[in-house]
């Protein structure tokens, strides 16, 4: 199911346990982020969860946005760039089971999140392939939480 304007005005909005304002597009089967300057940056949070992501991009200017709910889709891909530019407050992104293979795409991820402080990747290939060991393979801003571990900015 593409997402619409009409999709995201009826969408459930709430305020969740963290006291953040968020809007819940869970669970329907969504194969690309759009529309979304429809919110007019009033959400702290997005939950994306279990949808058909493959990509993270096509984000608008959403300054106020600072967690992002993507597990159980199929993301592959992140653009750094485009999260930098749009998402300037990201400090949370949970990508639980999804397709995650590579360190470019923890260092995009770093890169256009120069404010992530809690990240997720539990259930994706990399996590068995390489065993979360983040030492200094990839710039990571700040401090950085992942599979429950605590990882040391690099200096």
């Amino acid at each position: 199911m593409r997402l619409s304007a009409n999709i995201i005005q009826s969408a459930e909005q709430r305020t969740n346990p963290l006291g953040e304002r968020e809007i819940i597009l869970r669970s329907m089967a969504i194969p690309t982020i759009e529309h979304l300057s429809v919110t007019r940056d009033q959400f702290d949070s997005i939950d994306f969860s279990n949808n058909h992501l493959v990509r993270l991009d096509n984000f608008p200017k959403l300054d106020r946005l600072t967690s992002l709910y993507l597990g159980g889709n199929g993301i592959e891909h992140v653009d750094g760039k485009n999260l930098k530019r749009n998402c300037p407050q990201l400090t949370n992104v949970v990508l639980t089971g999804n397709g995650i293979k590579g360190w470019n795409v923890i260092a995009d991820l770093g890169e256009g999140c120069p404010r992530l402080e809690f990240l997720s990747l539990t259930g994706n290939p990399i996590t068995s392939k390489f065993e979360l060991k983040f030492e200094r393979r990839v710039d990571l801003p700040e401090a950085l939480y992942s599979h429950i571990l605590s990882v040391e900015p690099v200096k």
